[in-house]
């Protein structure tokens, strides 16, 4: 097991647990965050189901001195980051499950999840974190702030390594561009992504997430240059060694971007159907 993949200490009251699950490659696990003051824990994300996620899971509250966690934060409604809901109140019946007000109605109704938004205080003993509006990856996104310890809980905000996945339909570009704006003007010292290791670089790690998706903004715009475009020829173009069982993912990857470039009329749909062709506007 890589040092990536073991549960290790992040702040004073924050434990990172790694827990294999079903998501996008190239990661293979989602990262779930306990955090804990006076006792009083939140689990966020937990992306796995089973004893062994449970185990996990449990001996990292353990740690924390948490015999029972107050309840379950979800930064968004993702299989990867909600799969092990089920098996944490099966173990804890009566934990309060939070979720993005935008996704609510994406969670299962034996959950009785309740609704949050940006601005919403959660108090945890006796600090208090904020719930940040970070929509973008999915269709309303929130990323969890502890100002007393610079650290932003990040979810799909941000990955540790590589970058995230910002696609149709859920995936909105102008919105995730806003999303990392906010969460620069933090100025966090730490963040804590759901997948790859932590950053104790924060204002870089958002900064180089702003900037590999206007670098990709920018090539889409120098390949239509060209003249009238496809949807396959760009991601041929574009892509060019991408394997054809990941084509769906790129496919609405650029159409994310198109849409941004098309609300901003600097792109024209000239045909059709969602494979264009499409031009400069």
């Amino acid at each position: 097991m890589s040092g990536t993949q073991r549960s290790e200490a992040v702040a004073d009251g924050v434990i990172r647990v790694p827990l294999a699950s079903s998501t996008l490659p190239p990661f293979t696990h989602t990262n779930a965050y306990l955090l804990a003051s006076d006792g009083v824990g939140l689990v966020v994300d937990p992306g796995a189901a089973g004893d062994e996620a449970l185990a996990a899971l449990g001996a990292g509250l353990a740690a924390l001195d948490v015999r029972a966690p107050k309840g379950i934060v979800l930064t968004h409604t993702h299989r990867d980051h909600v799969a092990g809901v089920d098996t944490l109140l099966g173990r804890w019946p009566d934990l309060r499950v939070w979720a993005p007000a935008g996704e609510l109605a994406r969670c299962d109704e034996r959950w009785r999840a309740v609704g949050l938004r940006h601005g919403r205080r959660l108090t945890l003993g006796s600090a208090a974190l904020t719930l940040v509006g970070t929509p973008g990856h999915s269709l309303d996104h929130l990323a969890l702030w502890w100002p007393e310890r610079r650290l932003l809980v990040a979810g799909d905000l941000v990955a540790g390594e590589g970058s995230i996945w910002v696609g149709l339909p859920d995936g909105d570009v102008t919105r995730y561009l806003e999303s990392l704006e906010r969460a620069a003007a933090l100025d966090p010292a730490t963040v804590a992504p759901a997948h790859g290791p932590v950053r104790r670089d924060g204002a870089t790690v958002l900064a180089s997430a702003r900037a590999h998706r206007l670098e990709r903004e920018a090539n889409l715009l120098a390949a239509l240059r060209e003249g009238p475009a496809s949807l396959p020829w760009l991601r041929a173009r574009l892509y060019p060694e991408v394997p054809a069982a990941v084509h769906d993912f790129v496919d609405r990857t650029l159409l994310a971007h198109l849409l941004k470039l098309m609300r901003e009329r600097r792109v024209a749909h000239v045909g059709e159907g969602p494979d264009g062709p499409y031009s400069l506007a």
